[in-house]
């Protein structure tokens, strides 16, 4: 994956590996979590475009991603 560098706010992190949505390449996702209970998602290889949440949309995404694979 290459050198991924720590954020100076980041708590700790989570790298997935998933498929493009346009071309079904493969790819990582860097998930981040941030000092104050934000997360923010990158796409690797760029870092000026990510989405950050704050926790209570985390926890929402999270919670709907868990009642999906009940």
């Amino acid at each position: 994956m290459g050198t991924v560098m720590q954020h100076e706010n980041e708590v700790g992190r989570v790298v997935l590996v998933g498929r493009r949505t346009d071309d079904g390449a493969q790819c990582s996702v860097i998930v981040i979590r941030e000092f104050g209970g934000a997360w923010a998602l990158y796409p690797h290889g760029v870092s000026k475009l990510g989405v950050r949440l704050g926790k209570e949309d985390a926890t929402t995404v999270a919670r709907a991603i868990l009642a999906a694979t009940e």
